[in-house]
């Protein structure tokens, strides 16, 4: 296939590499695009391509290129994936494929609209030690997998440590190479984990990770941990354990060797070297899959690309929550009912909560997002919240609301002293039902027993959702 790349950067330097060996399979490079001419041109003339450009609208109207490999900054990937399909080219993006699921999703539907094929570029799953892996565990050799381990790191120094970390251009070490550990717990489970837990995550001055440790629960049973950091030197090994033996691999990225150990038998090392450099399968596999016309990869599918995307950004989204410092405010009354609300965001983020009826002043000025909550409006109780308000709300703050029981007339006067003080409203949440003062109302809440589970799971998914939509 005739192949145009998008960016210049190392992991290119690396694609075109392969690409140039591997002429008597008919790939060949045409164009290669970059915001720098100058760096187009010294990519072209590195790589022999013919033709360079000195933008990404102009390599994507080269007539002659079939395909392009995007190789862009994390964060560039759905808008040059995008790009490319809608001037009917083929796409082999660099993983990750992009930053959250419904951009992945978005683009998969794209090229099925378009009748263009579509794949994120997770080599390592189409490494030949892989296939022999998979039909080691598919025959029960070391009977049920119980546990897996994987780990990865390395350390980035100068301009490529910022790069690693810049936040604006998708960085930290899980978006990096945790699509490696996480890649290969899917080749050797075929499955999404029901559970995962971040047992450890360190954010730095950049404010991603560059070091976690994640524990990942099976519906079968199967565990498995997971290590990603850039900062510390990590061998990639890996290994899984079964009822009845267990597989070593020394380097699960670049791999090429396992050591089978089966009980009451001999440790057995099996190779399965590369033709080139591991790159080479990938590329094989876009233009299988063009020739027979797919729109997404029947080996790595367009399923497996997005519960990975999925994944790594909810355990991305659960440690911008954990990191987050958030306070709510609210009234203590006698039937405790807003307590309840505030308690369970509380008991599941670990937020501050501030009673106002008992506490007047407060330096809120370190809290990221600040919460007011109110319900039945008992005067002289609830004007509390409204008095913490006036005096305590730090200008230019992200303020949400939660509105349980007759607790408007709090929430009217609240939003006034927030664009008093240039805040801005973030969020509103009412109990259903029970969002306007009335007597009936009030009554029919407390006699039905509200709030009722829905209602904490409503506010915690509130919550939750407000939390994703400011990262």
């Amino acid at each position: 296939m005739k192949w145009g790349i998008l960016a210049t950067g190392n992991i290119a330097k690396k694609f075109a590499s392969t690409i140039n060996q591997m002429s008597k399979e008919n790939e060949q490079l045409v164009a290669v695009g970059s915001r720098n001419i100058e760096s187009a041109k010294a990519f072209a003339k590195e790589h022999d391509i013919p033709r360079y450009y000195d933008s990404y609208e102009a390599l994507v109207k080269d007539q002659d290129v079939e395909v392009v490999y995007v190789a862009t900054p994390n964060t560039l990937h759905y808008e040059n994936c995008r790009l490319c399909l809608e001037h009917g080219k083929h796409v082999l993006c660099e993983k990750p494929f992009t930053i959250n699921d419904k951009q992945a999703q978005e683009l998969y539907r794209l090229a099925r609209d378009r009748h263009l094929f579509i794949m994120e570029g997770l080599w390592i799953w189409f490494l030949p030690l892989y296939d022999r892996l998979r039909s080691i565990l598919q025959q029960g050799v070391i009977g049920k997998i119980k546990h897996i381990s994987c780990q990865y790191g390395f350390v980035a120094t100068g301009a490529r440590k910022e790069r690693k970390f810049n936040p604006a251009l998708g960085g930290g070490a899980l978006l990096d190479i945790g699509i490696y550990n996480l890649g290969f717990l899917r080749i050797v489970t075929g499955d999404e984990p029901q559970n995962v837990e971040t047992q450890k995550v360190h954010i730095n001055e950049y404010g991603t990770d560059d070091y976690s440790c994640l524990k990942l629960t099976y519906n079968d049973g199967c565990t498995a941990e997971s290590v990603q950091t850039i900062g510390q030197e990590l061998k990639r090994n890996a290994r899984i354990e079964g009822t009845k033996g267990s597989i070593f691999l020394p380097d699960f990225q670049h791999a090429e060797t396992m050591i089978l150990e089966v009980e009451g038998k001999e440790p057995e090392t099996i190779e399965c070297p590369v033709d080139i450099n591991g790159f080479e399968y990938e590329i094989r596999e876009v233009s299988r899959c063009v020739k027979l016309g797919y729109c997404s990869s029947d080996v790595y599918t367009a399923k497996d690309s997005i519960a990975l995307t999925r994944m790594m950004y909810d355990i991305r989204t659960s440690w911008s929550e954990a990191d987050m410092k958030t306070v709510i405010i609210y009234a203590s009354v006698h039937h405790n009912n807003t307590k309840k609300i505030v308690d369970a965001i509380a008991d599941e983020y670990g937020v501050d909560i501030i009673d106002a009826a008992k506490i007047t002043e407060k330096d809120l000025s370190g809290y990221d997002l600040i919460g007011f909550a109110s319900g039945i409006y008992f005067g002289k109780m609830h004007q509390s919240v409204i008095n913490f308000a006036e005096v305590n709300l730090p200008e230019n703050k992200d303020v949400f609301l939660i509105c349980t029981y007759g607790g408007k007339p709090v929430f009217d006067s609240i939003k006034g002293i927030i664009k008093e003080k240039q805040g801005r409203i973030v969020g509103e949440f009412s109990c259903k039902g029970y969002d306007t003062f009335g007597p009936f109302k009030l009554i029919g809440g407390i006699s039905k027993g509200h709030p009722d589970k829905n209602d904490l799971d409503n506010v915690k998914a509130f919550f939750k959702e407000l939390c994703k939509n400011r990262n």
